[in-house]
């Protein structure tokens, strides 16, 4: 008994080891691929903009290192994919090699076999998460600074938000105003508890402005129930007050942090911190959602791939099961953006667009698994 148990480890190890060669090679090849395709896209957004004045001109060491400041978010977009070509390749060589039928006249199920792959494969899950969300994070972050350095970034009217709320500066005649509101209406470009800071031309601090309530109309802000303050001078209360303003925009543009420069432990404050403060979260709570469920869109690409491939026991290579395997891991992959995208504009809850499609790909590649893997004499008693 002893001795067949250890066989049995041998073999779980063996089989283990080959599949994850397989993933290391389809992920080195992706990695590789996706790089070079970063090096020439950022190589042409160069030259569209050489010759602007205000932007610093990117040479060749420039774009290698913005390039491979996105290899660690690469990473983790790409690791589903590289487990299904991987186990689609290995499971091919199973088929050649007899692997699966041998295994299975030891006595031993497919799930029996799949099962420390399953761990093996979560586990790489898992460490995309702990390990590399925190690396992508911050390199993220710096190729974003680098972007604006090299390339620029639209000149918009937008608000900075963070836990103090939203932020802006505008002008008013010679004066200059620092905006800060606590909440925000982005389609009534509305903004609620104000503080106002108006400074002279030799940035001194001139007049400071608390407001309820205040909108933005065309080049100017309209204030309502407002207290100013003024050195060397009583309160004043007002119910309206107006500023005049260079604002042109047809909307409030908030700017805030893009889920991908923030650690996933941070997530959950900064989204509490969004819904606080009257800010869309839907896209924030999409991108928690997704790197939790990457262990197990991990899992479902390599279920789907070993119920495709090692259904049959035939050793020739059949073309027609690889592209039906590679077909509905690509399906699942993609028809998970589109729900996701649906999720971020708030046709679909949240939790559905997260979880939905991933949890779908998963049971559906168990009940496959466990349809080949009854004992097919059952369907004659």
């Amino acid at each position: 008994m002893k001795k067949n148990d250890g066989t049995k480890f041998i073999l779980f190890k063996y089989l283990t080891k080959d599949i994850l060669k397989y993933f290391l090679f389809a992920l080195l090849f992706f990695i590789l691929l996706i790089f070079f395709i970063d090096i020439i896209e950022l190589f042409r957004r160069s030259s569209n903009k050489s010759g602007v004045a205000h932007l610093v001109k990117a040479n060749f060491a420039d774009i290698i290192g913005m390039a491979s400041l996105k290899i660690p978010s690469n990473i983790e977009k790409i690791i589903p994919f590289s487990a299904l070509i991987g186990s689609i390749s290995c499971f091919n060589q199973w088929r050649k090699k007899n692997y699966y039928i041998n295994s299975r006249l030891f006595g031993i199920s497919l799930w029996g076999i799949l099962s420390p792959i399953l761990i093996s494969f979560f586990l790489i899950g898992i460490l995309s998460i702990s390990l590399l969300n925190p690396i992508s994070s911050i390199f993220n972050k710096k190729f974003n600074l680098l972007q604006v350095v090299f390339f620029g970034s639209k000149n918009l009217n937008t608000f900075s938000f963070d836990t103090k709320g939203f932020w802006i500066k505008e002008n008013s005649g010679e004066n200059e105003l620092i905006i800060n509101a606590k909440k925000i209406n982005e389609k009534n470009k509305m903004l609620y508890d104000i503080n106002i800071f108006i400074l002279d031309k030799n940035k001194f601090l001139k007049e400071r402005l608390t407001a309820v309530s205040g909108q933005f109309d065309v080049n100017i802000i309209n204030l309502y129930e407002v207290e100013s303050t003024r050195r060397n001078t009583r309160l004043k209360k007002v119910n309206k007050y107006s500023l005049p303003i260079k604002f042109y925009s047809d909307d409030l543009n908030v700017t805030i942090t893009q889920p991908d420069t923030i650690y996933i432990l941070d997530l959950p404050k900064y989204i509490l911190t969004m819904k606080e403060y009257g800010l869309n979260t839907s896209k924030h709570l999409l991108h928690l959602y997704k790197l939790m469920c990457q262990p197990f869109l991990i899992i479902a690409m390599v279920l789907l791939s070993a119920s495709l491939m090692l259904k049959s026991s035939a050793r020739k290579m059949q073309f027609g099961i690889i592209s039906i395997s590679l077909v509905a891991g690509f399906s699942l992959y993609f028809i998970g953006d589109i729900v996701f995208a649906l999720g971020s504009s708030e046709r679909l809850p949240s939790l559905l667009s997260g979880f939905g499609p991933t949890l779908i790909g998963l049971f559906f590649g168990c009940f496959l698994v466990s349809n080949i893997d009854e004992p097919k004499n059952r369907s004659k008693l």
